[in-house]
C-alpha cells in the first residue's frame, strides 16, 4: 500500500492533534453539513438527541460496527467560521475539537480542526486516523460521491501510516 495524504498531525506530547484540509465547497456548504442534523448524518452519523447551535448539548452515533455514541456541549458558535465543542466519547474523559472555516479565493473552504486536552485512556493517533477518514467522507458529501459506508476499513486503511508519524 502506497502511503496516503495525512492531514492530520499529531502534537510531539500526543495530547493534541490539528487536522488542515481544503474541502471542495463554500464555507456555508461546510457550516450546514457539520451544523444540519439532516446533513451530519450523511456523512458523520445520526443524532441520538439533539442538535448542534449555541450552548446546545447533543449526542452523535459514531460510524462503524462499534455502535458508541460521543456527547457533545457547544462551547464557541460563530457562524459559519468557528466552533467549540467539549466532546465525550463512550468511555473517554472529555476533550475539545474546535472547528475553523475559512474560504478560499477559489469558492473552497480550509478546514482546520483541532482536538486538544487527550489523556489516557484516549489514543491521539486513533483520532488523527478517524478525524481523517470522517473528512474524506465529509468531501464526499459535499462532492456529491457515494456515502463512505465501509468507514471500519478505511480507519483500518489509515491507521499504519498514521501509527509511522508516531514511530518517525
Amino acid at each position: 500500500m502506497t502511503a496516503s495524504t495525512l492531514y492530520s498531525t499529531l502534537a510531539r506530547d500526543q495530547k493534541s492533534m490539528v487536522l488542515v484540509r481544503r474541502l471542495p465547497a463554500d464555507q456555508e456548504q461546510v457550516w450546514a453539513a457539520w451544523t444540519r442534523i439532516d446533513l451530519l448524518e450523511l456523512w458523520f452519523g445520526p443524532a441520538v438527541r439533539g442538535e448542534p447551535g449555541d450552548g446546545n448539548r447533543f449526542v452523535l452515533e459514531g460510524r462503524g460496527q462499534h455502535g458508541d455514541t460521543i456527547t457533545c456541549e457547544v462551547l464557541s458558535w460563530e457562524p459559519p467560521r468557528h466552533m467549540e465543542l467539549a466532546w465525550t466519547y463512550t468511555g473517554e474523559p472529555e476533550t475539545r475539537v474546535t472547528l475553523d472555516l475559512a474560504a478560499t479565493e477559489d469558492g473552497c473552504t480550509e478546514l482546520t480542526l483541532r482536538h486538544d486536552g487527550m489523556v489516557p485512556p484516549v489514543v491521539p493517533v486513533e483520532y488523527a486516523a478517524g478525524w481523517h477518514m470522517y473528512t474524506d467522507s465529509l468531501e464526499a458529501h459535499l462532492t456529491g460521491a457515494p456515502p463512505l459506508v465501509e468507514s471500519d476499513a478505511r480507519f483500518s486503511e489509515l491507521m499504519p501510516d498514521y501509527l509511522r508519524t508516531i514511530q518517525d
